[in-house]
């Protein structure tokens, strides 16, 4: 190629490099004002804050719930272990008398020849030791054989019944744990909404100092106890697994309300809801439990479509309508205790 042609060819390759550089800077410049730098984000509406709330509290709730359903499981297994731990010691007790008695009946028969075998026997601790031994049991009268069988088989009942019970001590405390690991989650999401909306200039509650009120419906009887235990704590602090005096939580407000009226409700929404007679919408009566997300939250009837619960965190013990709103949407079932 001349020098001409060479000279051509380099100036070609600089005209097409000049022009994607070009289109590059184009490109870029068109770019730009999508991520402009600087921008800040449309800071969200309270209404739509409140939407989040609402959907942290269900979960929460329903966190709680069983998260108290834990606690009360919890109760119970460490009640079936103790009873178990006592029965094994009862029934080692009574074994161990069976031994020392076969043992004696066997010295009284066998005095003149199989000591050697004897004293290992009475020596045993361990029954399934003692029930191997098949040569010694051939000594024995049958009654005592049968008898310390029994006793054998007994024990062992008991020892399975007690690791069993151990077992489940331990997976309710395991379930126990990771329910208070997520609960602590939740609560953090919760209290940055809170922060969220004190900035939109929504504070969450403050305890009333003095608190309380008067119930003054038309109920009687034990739904009447119920109602002025739940108005007197009216402005207390919604606290999670609490049950009073100085705070509750949703459920836990309504088994010391009814319990303030000799009826013993259980722990938790959803044992609630079993431990109550249905009763449509359109029947409820002043003391009545109503019921919402999917047994997450509970509160109790008060009358004109108003109930009184503990809501959330940040809120208290408060008397809301359920005809409208999100308590109307969200309505599951109801009971009367």
């Amino acid at each position: 190629m001349d020098r001409e042609g060479r000279y051509a060819t380099v100036a070609s390759q600089k005209t097409r490099r000049i022009w994607a550089t070009a289109c590059l800077t184009v490109a870029t410049t068109v770019a730009l004002p999508v991520t402009t730098v600087g921008a800040e984000p449309t800071p969200p509406s309270a209404s739509s804050v409140q939407k989040q709330l609402d959907k942290l509290n269900e979960q929460v709730d329903k966190l709680v719930e069983k998260y108290n359903q834990a606690g009360e499981d919890l109760k119970t297994a460490k009640a079936k272990l103790k009873a178990a731990t006592n029965a094994a010691k009862i029934e080692r007790a009574d074994f161990d008398k069976a031994r020392r008695r076969v043992a004696q009946m066997a010295a009284d028969a066998y005095k003149n020849g199989d000591m050697a075998d004897l004293k290992t026997f009475v020596a045993g601790g361990d029954p399934q030791v003692l029930l191997d031994q098949n040569a010694v049991f051939t000594h024995l009268s049958r009654n005592r054989s049968s008898e310390l069988t029994v006793y054998l088989a007994a024990a062992q009942r008991l020892q399975r019944r007690q690791a069993q019970a151990q077992e489940a001590y331990n997976d309710v405390r395991r379930r126990h744990a990771d329910l208070k690991g997520q609960k602590k989650k939740v609560e953090k999401a919760i209290n940055d909404q809170e922060k969220l909306l004190r900035r939109l200039g929504v504070p969450p509650d403050r305890p009333r100092s003095g608190g309380g009120g008067t119930y003054n419906g038309p109920a009687s009887g034990s739904a009447r106890v119920a109602l002025q235990y739940a108005y007197a704590q009216l402005g207390k602090p919604y606290v999670y697994g609490g049950s009073g005096p100085n705070g509750y939580d949703c459920s836990g407000l309504m088994m010391r309300s009814w319990g303030a009226a000799g009826v013993n409700l259980p722990r938790t929404t959803y044992s609630q809801r079993s431990a109550t007679k249905t009763v449509s919408r359109s029947n409820l009566q002043p003391g009545d439990l109503v019921f919402f997300s999917s047994l997450g939250h509970v509160g109790m009837y008060v009358g004109n479509g108003q109930m009184i619960h503990a809501p959330r965190t940040g809120k208290n013990v408060e008397v809301v309508p359920i005809t409208s709103g999100y308590y109307a949407s969200n309505f599951h079932s109801a009971g009367r205790p």
